[in-house]
């Protein structure tokens, strides 16, 4: 085969046309290693592409390639935002705990620097009332970075000066502080009926013995914003009978007093549900960063939830279009 010397480095014909250097894969290649690696363990890559391929990938290559295409996804794919402002959009949030190994260069042995803990990945959602498309971001970062992607969920949906945010979480203290934060008052805030459902059939448990039939009554009456009418029944059994279930599940409804509008919700036709992120939380978080033995670092983890939230966002196709586009200006 004729060979060309370019800068004292030996350049085949085919090289130049192909345009796959010596010890490197193809970008098409790349692109089913990545799709793989999106929801399988890497050591797992090699066999799925010899299944379907018959190409021989050593697991080193598929976890290298994969976790810097994660990287280059992380820090160059943009924003997008929509030119169509919705009237309404309905925004979640939420957080679980992934595996996280930190390890020390102080010392030459791996082995004995490394140490394991959890850490929080916080999930965003955003989507227009009535749809069931979703918009996904997801960090391992600070709270006032999850606040940022769930904007940036909000806009890509369709954020104008007069649409109206309906946002459901669980009651956690720093969830309501981003979104007011970013939304202020274009925002309304409404807890998770089923997550002020728990605090009530616990404390159901002490005041009465039908515990199920006190439950949906109070239950209803929170449907109907009759608020003061379940704080004056849990008040009234606070001094029979001084059990913390009944303190815990008062606590959280004064705690979070302006956030039980459940009857306006109900009429517009809003959930008062949170069940979309928590069931994003399993097939977008967990079940790719919690699988049996895996372990990651912090900035693998950023870049693992940017590769999947791209393919979950629908922006798989483009991505590897605007590559293709890439190598063919080359």
């Amino acid at each position: 085969m004729q060979e060309f010397l370019f800068y004292k480095k030996v350049i085949s014909p085919f090289i130049l046309t192909s345009k796959v250097r010596c010890r490197k894969y193809s970008l098409l290649l790349e692109r089913k290693i990545v799709d793989f690696a999106s929801d399988t363990a890497f050591n797992k890559i090699p066999r799925k592409l010899k299944e379907h391929y018959n190409i021989n990938v050593p697991i080193s290559s598929c976890q290298k390639i994969a976790k810097n295409r994660a990287k280059k996804i992380y820090e160059t794919f943009p924003d997008k935002i929509s030119d169509k402002k919705e009237n309404c959009i309905i925004a979640e949030c939420d957080g679980v705990m992934v595996p996280i190994v930190k390890i020390s260069d102080e010392k030459k042995d791996k082995r004995k620097t490394r140490k394991s803990g959890w850490k929080e990945v916080k999930l965003t959602l955003a989507k227009k009332k009535g749809s069931i498309d979703k918009i996904y971001l997801a960090t391992i970062g600070s709270r006032e970075k999850a606040g940022d992607l769930l904007e940036r969920c909000v806009k890509r949906i369709g954020l104008g000066k007069s649409t109206k945010i309906h946002f459901v979480g669980d009651g956690a203290p720093w969830i309501a502080e981003q979104v007011e934060r970013i939304f202020g008052t274009q925002a309304t805030y409404l807890i998770d009926f089923y997550h002020l459902s728990e605090y009530l059939s616990e404390a159901s448990e002490v005041c009465s013995e039908e515990k199920n039939v006190w439950r949906k009554v109070y239950q209803k009456k929170m449907k109907e914003n009759k608020l003061q009418d379940v704080i004056k029944e849990l008040e009234k059994k606070l001094p029979k009978d001084k059990d913390e279930k009944i303190k815990k599940c008062l606590r959280y409804i004064n705690n979070r007093i302006d956030k039980f509008d459940y009857k306006n919700a109900i009429k517009n036709k809003l959930p008062i549900g949170s069940g979309e992120i928590e069931s994003g939380n399993r097939s977008i978080v967990q079940k790719r960063l919690k699988i049996p033995g895996a372990w990651w670092l912090k900035e693998t983890v950023e870049y693992m939830l940017s590769l999947i939230c791209l393919i979950e966002n629908g922006d798989w196709e483009e991505y590897w279009e605007r590559e293709y586009e890439k190598i063919k200006a080359a």
